[in-house]
């Protein structure tokens, strides 16, 4: 995937997927999730629909960790 590479004026990047995994039951805005897969490789075709309240929490806690 090193297509960028072609241009006369490359642009490189990064872009990575994060699946935060957890080994608790997690409550977020009054959800409940449960990874019942964790300690194993996570089903890819699986759905990871969540609100986008619970999405813009699970990244503020995941910014404010990784820049600790």
């Amino acid at each position: 995937m090193n297509s960028f590479y072609k241009d006369s004026d490359p642009d490189p990047h990064l872009h990575i997927h994060v699946r935060p995994r957890y080994d608790k039951l997690l409550m977020l805005n009054g959800n409940t999730y449960i990874d019942n897969e964790f300690g194993h490789h996570y089903a890819v075709k699986r759905s990871g629909a969540i609100p986008l309240k619970d999405k813009e929490e699970v990244f503020t806690r995941l910014n404010e960790w990784m820049n600790r």
